[in-house]
């Protein structure tokens, strides 16, 4: 191996010079990715392009490596350059899909996988042996949406009422509507802990299915953050708190803020909240707050857990879930409609029922929008705070312990400032977010070429 030259190829900065929508953030943005999955994406490239730098032979990168690359050529003149240090100016060459071609990438494959486990030893599967970040969780995607199924279940619903009410009214007319409202509230009751302890397991289950090198153990604080509140607010609070508590940003007496000096950051998102407020000059929070979440910097932690619930919400597994506990309910209020209608034919008061049933579909809404969140704001954060999380890690971090504690170790200066802003708003579309701009240049699409080599 080429030490010297692996060296230089890994000191290389894809974000030199820093700018708000660079290198790494349009690839993470764009791809839906953590940034540690970016981070190790981008190593991942850098090996690949050495090892093309150094071989006689064509190489074939991954899909997702291909990602990295394409992005890449997109900025020219750090391509250009990356290229310099090669020694070696690297051509893209795309698979056209001809039969003569395959032979040849087969090739290409496996001469890469050699190459590459001579340098640096396995190749990583969550890099190399997936098409993109989210196969790694070995989910099957649902055949139906989960909206489909709801309309199905509606329509199945309207169906059963004649059948369950002529099933039932022979019953029904034999029990006093206080005993059956009772009961209906204690078989909604049992069934609801039933399910709950159900939903546990079978997440519990889902999970263990997860490939050992996923993305899903490899989040940081701040995506957590994300993920156990669901507003952008908490991670941006975070990040300001971090500034505060460097002496990077001083709160003033009539609770304004403004930045102290502009050289205490330790990373792009910091960085990213002094330059707002060098432009800005003193503000009051609220406002510093709406700037810094149209930044492609936080907006990203959004867009790449949002993308995570949404493709497990997808997911067959997760379907069959959701499917069973509609069920449930669908059940449970089919036999409450059926006694309003018993009621009503037999004229008899149905006031109480009717409350009972309006209770129950509210309850049925509420837990079944839980069931499609549960993944992101509880079983997630709880299997960092239970399982991955060793106390050693946190003792010296301070984004470990906000995610873990929350607004309980904010600054004491800055707390009542994210209080406030708690207190006036519970709407988090006011941190709604800006994916950045489009490729420049006239715009083009990344897309993969699905399969490629270099020489």
């Amino acid at each position: 191996m080429n030490q010297e030259l692996w060296n230089k190829i890994l000191a290389f900065d894809f974000d030199d010079p820093p700018s708000e929508y660079g290198f790494s953030i349009r690839l993470a943005n764009e791809n839906f990715w953590t940034k540690e999955f970016t981070d190790q994406a981008i190593v991942e490239y850098k090996k690949f392009m050495y090892l093309a730098a150094t071989s006689d032979f064509m190489v074939s990168p991954s899909e997702i490596i291909d990602q990295v690359w394409h992005q890449h050529l997109i900025f020219t003149q750090s391509y250009q350059d990356f290229c310099s240090i090669l020694g070696k100016q690297i051509q893209h060459i795309p698979s056209t899909h001809n039969k003569e071609e395959f032979e040849k990438f087969r090739q290409a494959k496996e001469r890469t996988i050699k190459f590459y486990e001579r340098d640096f030893g396995k190749q990583p599967k969550n890099i190399w042996a997936y098409n993109d970040m989210f196969e790694s969780l070995n989910l099957e995607k649902a055949k139906f949406k989960l909206r489909s199924f709801l309309i199905f279940g509606i329509f199945a619903f309207i169906c059963l009422t004649v059948p369950a009410y002529f099933l039932l009214r022979p019953i029904y007319v034999q029990i006093d509507n206080p005993y059956f409202i009772w009961g209906l509230i204690l078989l909604a009751v049992v069934s609801l802990l039933t399910l709950e302890f159900y939903n546990k397991a079978k997440f519990k289950k889902i999970i263990s299915g997860f490939d050992e090198t996923s993305f899903i153990y490899t989040l940081q604080p701040f995506e957590l953050v994300y993920l156990k509140t669901q507003k952008l607010a908490s991670v941006i609070n975070g990040t300001v708190n971090e500034l505060v508590e460097n002496g990077a940003i001083k709160i003033n007496a009539g609770n304004s803020i403004e930045l102290a000096k502009s050289n205490a950051t330790v990373n792009n998102s910091q960085l990213q909240v002094t330059s707002v407020l060098s432009e800005l000059g003193a503000t009051f929070y609220p406002a510093l707050l709406r700037k810094l979440a149209t930044k492609p910097i936080f907006g990203n932690i959004v867009n790449s857990m949002d993308a995570f619930r949404k493709y497990f919400n997808k997911s067959k597994k997760f379907a069959l879930l959701f499917y069973t506990n509609l069920s449930v309910f669908t059940l449970l209020i089919l036999l409450s409609f059926t006694r309003i209608v018993t009621g009503v034919l037999r004229d008899k008061p149905v006031t109480q029922i009717v409350m009972v049933t309006v209770v129950l579909v509210v309850i049925a809404i509420a837990f079944l929008y839980r069931l499609t969140m549960q993944i992101s704001t509880t079983i997630i954060p709880d299997l960092y705070k239970n399982k991955i999380l060793p106390s050693g890690q946190i003792e010296d971090n301070w984004q470990w312990k906000y995610f873990l504690s929350g607004t309980t170790v904010l600054a004491t200066s800055f707390a009542p400032l994210v209080n406030y802003i708690d207190r006036k708003s519970n709407d988090r579309g006011n941190c709604a977010t800006s994916c950045g701009s489009s490729c420049g240049g006239g715009g083009s699409s990344c897309s993969s070429c699905g399969g490629c080599g270099s020489h």
